[in-house]
């Protein structure tokens, strides 16, 4: 299901919209709509990345040192 949603761009950003749509056959409201999707899903996995951090940031960590034997140990150089 879709529905008209009417936005406001700067002219150059339409132009170069324009630009793209005759020299590639660029679909303006699929390139939107991707656009889109492909903004709200990063700042969705920024928000969950926070939460991580968020919930480990009173865990115990290891020093680098440690990480590193654990690297070697599995067989991974550093």
């Amino acid at each position: 299901m879709t529905k008209l949603f009417a936005i406001r761009m700067p002219i150059d950003l339409i132009e170069e919209l324009k630009k793209l749509r005759k020299l590639h056959g660029v679909i303006i409201s699929h390139f939107a709509t991707e656009a889109i999707r492909e903004k709200i899903t990063k700042m969705q996995e920024e928000e969950e990345d926070t939460a991580v951090i968020e919930s480990r940031k009173n865990e115990s960590s290891m020093s680098e040192t440690e990480w590193n034997k654990r690297l070697k140990h599995k067989g991974i150089n550093v």
